[in-house]
């Protein structure tokens, strides 16, 4: 039976360092344009308070970022009096610049070369979108968390996975950056686990080892998915 590859997103084929910020950031530039009630009253530091009090009086959210902040938008809209539709066109910039990402020069020419290989899958626990970025046509199934209702290391993610591949899990092989969701993830629910350390760091001292390979670069993936 085929494999295949489900892959992270964020720091796994793109840099995130910083990207958040900047939305972030262009948010509050939007607000303070055409909506300046809602800037005033909620800069950054009170936004970020506020986002805190919705979660926990929806806790249902913490897996659904985008949920999360278009109803933190709604609730100071609706505080100072500002129309809902606020809302909507304040995530609207804010997820458009989110988007604006640089990707690892090594992304590209790997999932040109896997895609016809191994049906694809990208996985992620935020809401960027891979059909957003014109990279859609490389993956036959792209789940957020917000779309499964789970974040990885939850089971959910991973069943996700094997469905929109139509593989077992146990055939499919996972690549991320993050020891805990990726790794620990992928190993504990049947995965081949594959550990993107690109700064070469060491296995965190804090998380219990689980079966897992290593790569420095997307550039070795190849390889090692011949490998048996």
């Amino acid at each position: 039976m085929q494999q295949a590859i489900s892959l992270d997103l964020d720091e796994t084929l793109w840099r995130i360092d910083g990207v958040l910020e900047h939305a972030e950031a262009q948010t509050v530039a939007f607000l303070k344009a055409h909506y300046p009630a809602i800037a005033e009253h909620y800069p950054p530091e009170r936004m970020r308070v506020l986002r805190d009090q919705v979660v926990a009086e929806q806790p249902e959210l913490v897996h659904n970022v985008t949920a999360m902040r278009i109803r933190t938008f709604e609730r100071a809209a609706e505080l100072v009096g500002a129309p809902r539709r606020a809302a909507e066109e304040a995530f609207e910039v804010f997820i458009d610049a989110r988007h604006k990402v640089e990707l690892y020069p090594d992304a590209l020419p790997l999932l040109e070369q896997l895609h016809q290989r191994h049906p694809l899958v990208a996985l992620t626990n935020g809401n960027a979108d891979v059909h957003r970025l014109a990279m859609g046509h490389y993956f036959v199934a792209a789940f957020s968390a917000v779309q499964v209702g789970a974040a990885k290391p939850s089971r959910p993610m991973f069943e996700a996975a094997a469905r929109g591949a139509g593989v077992p899990m146990e055939r499919i092989i996972h690549v991320g950056d993050d020891p805990v969701t990726d790794v620990t993830g992928a190993a504990r629910h049947g995965l081949r686990a594959v550990w993107l350390n690109r700064s070469g760091a060491p296995w965190p001292e804090d998380v219990p080892r689980v079966d897992f390979e290593e790569i420095r670069t997307l550039d070795q993936l190849p390889d090692l998915i011949d490998k048996t």
